[in-house]
């Protein structure tokens, strides 16, 4: 049975609200608290998380390799694993073409930039960085010559996918796998493409595959779908997510969300997330109806659930939605 975590919104609360987020979940039960990155910068987030925080699993979910220097997330996730006691996942993925293009950044081939950066991260970690950067002029203090620092715990780096390639890609060169916004349907083959890149690099053993799935908890299961689709409308809507859902057996779904998310058609949107598909991606409902949806997502070789709350009553915070749904959801 998969662990129960959650992911955060970063880009929904102000930092305080965050990590007194991060806190609660540790108090429910929680295994994990992860955070994502849009607007902000997760992994100063996951810093502030963790230095307010004893023994839950902090981490990014995922961080923008594109935003910054491999050396800059090798160093910030040798502090946080230090000063956490070796709690901290550094979680790497891409982010989207259009929304990097539009700050500046020029995105190559997905495929082929993850695993190079998770491996430049990885020599820095390992101490290595000097034979990685081989021209970085020497650093010489008191006659010792210095190479990066490297952390006392170890830092699990795992990598983004929501299509089979770059699931085979990154497991290929991490230590696990973190899913965001794919289908139930579409859990088992990225799994098994993780394995295949697994063998093919010649690593024993599987890569844990960590999901985040979208949450909804009311007791009016109408209003709880309405939130869902209300959120759920601009992530489908880029390339890559609306791509895992048509290749999950949903292409004319796919179909009507891509032209309605082109043409800002809000309307259009709600209208082609439908129920099925809401309860494809998302628990939502009474409690007890959500812990029912998550045995799909228990039975997929999953090894956590990240739960991402939202808020479903009306007038009702981020940060309370979330609150609510913690409690609500805490494991047993």
């Amino acid at each position: 049975m998969a662990e129960l975590g959650v992911a955060l919104l970063t880009f929904a609360a102000g930092t305080r609200e965050l990590v007194g987020l991060g806190r609660r979940a540790e108090e429910h039960g929680y295994v994990a608290c992860y955070t994502t990155e849009s607007l902000t910068d997760t992994l100063s987030i996951d810093l502030a998380i963790l230095l307010r925080t004893s023994h839950i699993r902090v981490g990014s979910f995922v961080a923008v390799t594109y935003l910054r220097h491999p050396v800059v997330a090798a160093q910030m996730a040798a502090t946080a694993a230090d000063l956490s006691g070796g709690r901290f996942v550094l979680g790497l993925g891409l982010g989207h073409k259009v929304r990097v293009g539009a700050l500046g950044v020029t995105a190559g081939r997905a495929a082929t930039d993850l695993p190079a950066y998770v491996q430049d991260v990885r020599a820095v970690l390992d101490g290595r960085g000097r034979e990685r950067y081989p021209d970085l002029p020497a650093q010489v203090y008191q006659g010792s010559v210095l190479d990066f620092p490297t952390p006392e715990h170890a830092v699990p780096v795992h990598t983004a996918a929501v299509g089979p390639r770059m699931a085979e890609a990154g497991a290929a060169v991490s230590d696990g796998l973190m899913l965001w916004l794919v289908p139930g349907a579409g859990i088992a083959e990225l799994v098994a493409a993780g394995a295949r890149g697994r063998r093919g690099a010649g690593r024993d053993g599987s890569s844990p595959v960590e999901v985040a799935v979208h949450t909804f908890v009311s007791d009016d299961v109408a209003a709880a779908r309405e939130s869902a689709r209300a959120s759920l409308g601009y992530w489908l809507g880029l390339p890559a997510y609306n791509a895992a859902l048509a290749r999950a057996g949903y292409e004319r779904e796919a179909a009507g969300v891509a032209t309605a998310f082109r043409a800002g058609d809000q309307a259009g949107l709600h209208a082609a997330i439908t129920d099925r598909l809401v309860d494809e991606y998302c628990l939502v409902g009474p409690p007890a109806r959500c812990r029912a949806q998550l045995e799909k997502w228990h039975d997929a070789e999953v090894a956590t659930v990240a739960l991402v709350p939202h808020p479903v009553v009306r007038g009702e915070t981020y940060a309370e939605g979330v609150y609510r749904s913690l409690a609500a959801l805490a494991p047993p």
